[in-house]
């Protein structure tokens, strides 16, 4: 059993195939993208902390 399109439903079915795979490219980018920003932010947040308690045990260990 074959399906035949007529042609101008076919070139609808394309444009909506087209749409609806940009659409899935564009929130999977979206949400990589916002995942990268969140995971900077951490490591950034945790290299702050870091580089505090390096200070305070430096000036604990120059106080004894």
């Amino acid at each position: 059993m074959d399906i035949v399109l007529k042609s101008g439903r076919r070139t609808g079915f394309t444009v909506i195939d087209s749409l609806i795979g940009l659409t899935i490219i564009c929130s999977f980018s979206l949400f990589y993208i916002q995942t990268i920003h969140q995971m900077n932010q951490n490591i950034e947040s945790q290299e702050q902390v870091m580089v505090d308690e390096r200070e305070k045990y430096e000036s604990e260990i120059l106080n004894q």
